[in-house]
């Protein structure tokens, strides 16, 4: 089966065993509490999983473990990560750990408002390629940071990083972390060690949030949630490359397609398809039906 691994607005994708086709879709809804697997062609719901919880938004991210057998996905405000198992669809067990707590505080939260809450928002997931180690951001921790869980032992700890955010990636090949944060840097950890190995600074106004890897040296992309950005990242050196300023601004996340040729890029209104080996914009597409200009979330290419 093969495995797909993205976001759709307010909504994580991903690839699970299929039956018809050589993979399914698995959607995270923020909106509704559930997470869906969904047939790519036809969009038929085939299985559900609703997550119980008084706040509206418990389901955030999700990552799929390497056999397409078990997915994780972040419950922030219940504070904890559920582990689900995707032939059955049932909740086999769940991650909870001190350090998704923090004192109380007031804060604002997308649709829901101004509430009262004591959690450190688990909430971004990254598994290294052999499934052992996930990683969980804790962007309202007292001291915002990465949580390691190591799967086979089921022992936690904790990465002070300082500076927080609420997406991550591993690459592919050297199994470095990328940690894109809100005050404008990018954190690389090594896995193998799980220490700081660089922070690159990114320009002011950017906003990094998402990240993604591919191309001819297999770079990373990293989107600008302030600026529509895309920051190009040699992931060998830790350099950058080229920041790519795009149409208009707007938040979003970028993806990698998987033949490595194409880099999708959504901010505001528009997607930016990007070519990896010329860094040039291909095209610039206005999904958005007329009058919504609030922008898309996470691009998904298909296996093919």
């Amino acid at each position: 089966m093969q495995m797909l691994r993205n976001v759709a607005l307010l909504i994580l994708l991903a690839a699970a065993p299929a039956s018809a086709q050589d993979y399914t879709v698995i959607a995270v809804s923020h909106i509704d509490n559930k997470v869906s697997e969904v047939h790519p062609v036809t969009g038929e719901i085939l299985q559900e999983f609703f997550v119980p919880g008084e706040w509206y938004g418990e389901t955030h991210e999700g990552v799929i473990g390497p056999d397409s057998k078990t997915a994780y996905i972040s419950i922030p405000y219940a504070k904890q990560v559920v582990i689900l198992d995707l032939e059955t669809f049932t909740q086999t067990g769940v991650i909870e750990s001190e350090h998704f707590s923090r004192p109380s505080e007031i804060r604002g939260f997308a649709r829901i408002g101004r509430r009262e809450s004591t959690s450190s928002d688990p909430h971004g997931l990254a598994l290294t390629a052999d499934g052992k180690k996930l990683y969980i951001t804790v962007q309202f921790a007292e001291t915002p940071g990465i949580i390691v869980y190591d799967i086979e032992t089921g022992t936690i700890k904790k990465i002070n990083t300082v500076s927080a955010g609420n997406h991550l990636a591993i690459h592919p090949s050297n199994g470095k972390l990328y940690f894109p944060t809100r005050d404008f840097r990018v954190v690389v950890i090594d896995t193998t060690t799980d220490q700081i190995s660089s922070v690159i600074r990114l320009h002011q106004g950017s906003r990094p949030t998402g990240v993604d890897f591919g191309g001819p040296n297999e770079e990373a992309w990293v989107n600008g949630d302030g600026d529509g950005s895309v920051t190009v990242i040699d992931t060998r050196t830790d350099q950058i490359i080229e920041v790519i300023e795009p149409a208009v601004s707007g938040g979003g996340r970028t993806a990698v397609s998987p033949d490595e040729r194409l880099v999708a890029s959504t901010h505001g209104p528009l997607v930016t398809i990007l070519d990896t080996r010329t860094r040039e914009v291909l095209a610039s597409l206005k999904i958005s039906p007329e009058g919504d200009d609030t922008g898309h979330g996470f691009p998904l290419f298909s296996p093919d």
